[in-house]
């Protein structure tokens, strides 16, 4: 009787263990619990860049500058097409390159150089050097090279997995549509109609998405603007809107205008992107910038207006508003984007060091806003 219940006690224990090992890889691979990095604060501690060599010497100088402004022990995850493109990288950066802080991942397709929109970065609570990459759906593009970037997130996954988790949420998004902040995880109301073709039953509303994404991403959502793209400005968040603390800087043309939008430099520098935005486009935008500006007034923040001046070119805007938050000993610093327009440059420095409390870091974005983005778009925080 005892060999037989130490018989049946020896195979239960080797059925148990066999279910806890089939277990064990799923289980591995399932991410921890997570919310959203928070942009408004915090040390950087780690950052995410993509390293395009065709789109180089747009971006390049924007990335010396950016290295040179942050902390040597700051670590830095280059992600490109190709191992040769990454071993172009020292060479690049000359001094700026700290082989013991700078790691590189290959995605084995051509990308682009905009980092920031391949996913939201979450930080993992008692894992000060883990962060899991909140992915959208992976779809097709107009732009292959868009495509290809959002094999990132799992790429950075899958060869630094000691630093890096990954999450499908199998939602159409841009990174730049989310900005998360110590108390609020803020969204784009483009999302909605990004995902509106496959609403219905999974869906049914605004709301619904809404408590789908506040789930994977461990925060409730806010739509800024409202819960309909065209009340929204039409870019993403950090190109009208900036977060410290409970201050929030939004966008206003009407600044831009009277800074000096009719100044020699800022008529030039305009050109690059074909030139002025249209009077009916400025005013349209104009009217979504004010409700952003009221929304954030009702949620309690102090509303601070900052020059914002768009161009011919959709989605093409000086925006002041497109630079980086970090604190250090309990004291603000943005890094500003900047363009070559004087007059519009010295305005918002001396808006955001007034009344938004920080230490201005210029960072000359001229080469690549043209392009649609600036130095909140290149760079993805992942660590604070």
């Amino acid at each position: 009787m005892r060999r037989r219940a130490l018989l049946i006690g020896i195979m239960g224990g080797l059925l148990l263990g066999g279910i806890i090992g089939a277990l064990r890889g799923p289980l591995a691979r399932l991410t921890p619990p997570a919310a959203p990095l928070g942009e408004d604060g915090g040390r950087i501690s780690r950052v995410v860049m993509h390293y395009q060599p065709d789109a180089g010497p747009l971006a390049m100088p924007i990335y010396r500058q950016w290295l040179a402004a942050m902390r040597a022990d700051v670590e830095v995850v280059w992600v490109a097409a190709q191992q040769a493109d990454l071993d172009d990288l020292p060479s690049q950066l000359g001094s700026l390159w700290r082989k013991d802080h700078h790691r590189g991942v290959v995605v084995g397709k051509p990308i682009s150089t905009w980092s920031k929109d391949r996913f939201v970065a979450m930080h993992v609570p008692g894992r000060r050097n883990f962060s899991v990459s909140c992915a959208p759906a992976r779809t097709r593009t107009a732009n292959p090279l868009r495509t290809n970037d959002q094999e990132a997130p799992y790429c950075l996954a899958q060869q630094l997995p000691q630093w890096f988790g990954v999450r499908d949420t199998t939602v159409d998004f841009d990174g730049g549509d989310f900005l998360a902040t110590a108390g609020h995880l803020f969204a784009s109301p483009a999302i909605i109609e990004k995902n509106a073709p496959s609403a219905g039953a999974r869906f049914p509303s605004a709301a619904a998405l809404a408590d789908y994404l506040g789930q994977q991403m461990g925060r409730p959502i806010t739509w800024v603007g409202g819960e309909r793209a065209q009340d929204a400005p039409p870019h993403h968040l950090g190109m009208f809107l900036t977060v410290i603390g409970q201050r929030a800087a939004v966008g206003d043309i009407r600044l831009a205008e009277q800074a000096g939008a009719a100044h020699a430099q800022t008529l030039t520098a305009l050109q690059a992107a074909g030139g002025e935005a249209s009077p009916a486009f400025r005013a349209d935008l104009q009217t979504r910038l004010d409700r952003v500006a009221r929304q954030f007034d009702a949620l309690g923040y102090t509303v601070v207006r900052v020059p914002l001046l768009p161009s011919a070119t959709p989605r093409a805007w000086m925006s002041y508003n497109n630079g980086i938050v970090e604190t250090r000993d309990g004291h603000a610093i943005f890094y500003m984007p900047t363009f070559g327009a004087a007059a519009l440059d010295a305005e918002a420095a001396a808006t955001f060091r007034a009344q938004m409390g920080c230490t201005v870091v210029p960072i000359d974005c001229a080469t690549i806003w043209p392009l649609g983005g600036s130095l909140h778009c290149l760079v993805n925080v992942v660590g604070r």
